[in-house]
């Protein structure tokens, strides 16, 4: 579809955390629940994907008749519906955190979660940094982990997206699961594994912000923040380390500056090409497209095909059309109105932008390897199968995006009335084109080689994944 219906990247659309909570009676949260509960059960494509319909009618008897009573306000609603939606399974349903009155105070520590366990990853207050947060008042560090992933949406049964997710919001998550608390009892063990408690005071928002650029595991990313795609050489391994952190570029611009790139990279006669997506969380399909045509080695081939279950928008008056030059229903119309119709779903197995996905004619011919995260997302994660797909190596850990399906398409925005909670929701389904169909399902795309970071690669800001990478290209 020649069209913008790409997700909106996190950062855009969450507001800045503020404390202060609009009060709601039983009746508006019960409007503002069935209000979702329709988009849901009406609009989302692949809602029974991974929990099937009874077990929905569970969930939602459970939030009916227990958790309702427990509503008071919008913080409140908004943990429900989040922990809601998590049974969704879709990394790009995500309910935006509420928009309220004065910033609180904040968990002041800055976490990296490393084999299912919290680390810190400076040396603030004393605390080395690699020592593992044994509890934080009390709670456990493996328990805080598990009720914080239920903030932070993700494909499938993939965990490696909500880690990434939990350790970079790990303050504002744990205030909206455990409340504003003006310090904190934290039991640690140090990488010499000694054990302490000490107490530390919560920070304002602003100066945790302000200490992200001291966390050990962001220093070795040279490019870490630039939306165009960059690049810089390793002379002495004649090796070019492309770093795309985005495809949310318009794309003429885009495109250009691509071109650019690519044509620094043939004269300066780089042999190998390292390309890195571990921050790309997606944006334009078309930029996903675009970037592969240079590294192709034949026509490749984004999805099998696309689907979608109304015709008509539920719960319109409380939208917000994101789709330049559309309304749902003429783009129902335009894309969906003559295709397969199968029970409650329409399917759509043309693909517009196929005529893009061949190699460019002045591609990159040397040796390309490619590195991808959590944070590897809808068109980053499509870009990370079209290299599995025809065996460009990738490295890493596995993809925060979906490999047989994913939504992502006709995003809108949903205002609830009463609490004013926001929900984005995209109504169309991708079903991706894949090769080894023995990848279980509910799985990122897998890295050919996994490598992920160590307690050790984190104590020395060790970039584990391309170190890796140059020692494959110094061995060939």
């Amino acid at each position: 579809m020649k069209l913008k219906t790409h997700t909106l990247m996190l950062a855009v659309l969450l507001p800045s955390i503020a404390l202060g909570q609009r009060q709601l009676t039983r009746e508006q949260a019960l409007e503002d629940y069935h209000i979702l509960k329709n988009v849901l059960t009406k609009g989302h494509p692949a809602l029974y994907d991974y929990t099937s319909q009874s077990e929905w009618n569970s969930l939602f008897d459970n939030f009916e008749n227990e958790q309702l009573a427990t509503i008071r306000n919008n913080n409140d609603l908004y943990r429900s519906l989040t922990k809601l939606t998590d049974h969704v399974r879709d990394g790009h349903l995500i309910v935006m955190r509420p928009l309220l009155d004065s910033v609180p105070k904040l968990f002041p520590l800055l976490v990296k979660i490393i084999d299912k366990r919290l680390y810190t990853d400076t040396d603030d207050f004393g605390i080395p940094v690699g020592s593992e947060i044994l509890s934080i008042d009390g709670i456990s560090g493996s328990k805080i982990r598990q009720n914080l992933m239920e903030y932070a949406p993700s494909d499938g049964f993939n965990t490696s997206k909500k880690d990434r997710q939990v350790e970079r919001e790990f303050g504002i998550l744990h205030f909206y699961e455990f409340g504003v608390k003006t310090a904190y009892d934290i039991t640690y063990k140090t990488p010499h594994n000694q054990t302490h408690t000490k107490r530390v005071e919560s920070e304002p928002f602003e100066h945790i912000g302000q200490r992200f650029a001291k966390r050990n595991s962001y220093l070795p990313m040279k490019a870490l923040g630039i939306k165009k795609p960059s690049v810089h050489f390793i002379d002495s391994l004649n090796t070019a380390v492309l770093t795309v952190n985005t495809f949310y570029l318009n794309a003429e611009e885009y495109q250009s500056t691509l071109k650019d790139v690519f044509k620094t990279i043939k004269r300066k006669k780089a042999k190998n090409l390292v390309i890195d997506i571990r921050q790309n969380e997606g944006g334009y399909p078309v930029n996903a497209i675009h970037t592969y045509s240079y590294v192709a080695n034949d026509a490749f081939k984004q999805r099998n095909s696309s689907e979608v279950v109304v015709s008509v928008l539920p719960e319109k008056q409380y939208s917000q059309n994101l789709v330049n030059g559309y309304t749902y229903e003429t783009f129902f119309e335009e894309y969906y109105l003559n295709a397969e119709h199968i029970e409650n779903r329409w399917i759509q197995s043309n693909d517009e932008n196929e005529p893009l996905m061949t190699p460019n004619k002045k591609r990159y011919t040397g040796n390309v390897y490619v590195m991808i995260g959590g944070q590897t997302f809808s068109a980053g994660s499509s870009f990370a199968l079209f290299c599995k797909n025809q065996g460009i190596p990738l490295v890493g850990e596995e993809t925060g995006g979906g490999y047989y399906s994913q939504t992502g398409g006709y995003p809108i925005i949903y205002t609830l009335p009463n609490s004013k909670i926001q929900v984005l929701i995209s109504l169309v389904k991708i079903n991706r084109h894949v090769r080894d169909t023995t990848v279980k399902k509910g799985s990122g795309v897998q890295p050919d080689i996994e490598v992920n970071l160590t307690v050790e690669d984190l104590i020395n800001g060790k970039d584990s994944q391309l170190q890796h990478v140059l020692k494959l290209i110094r061995n060939n």
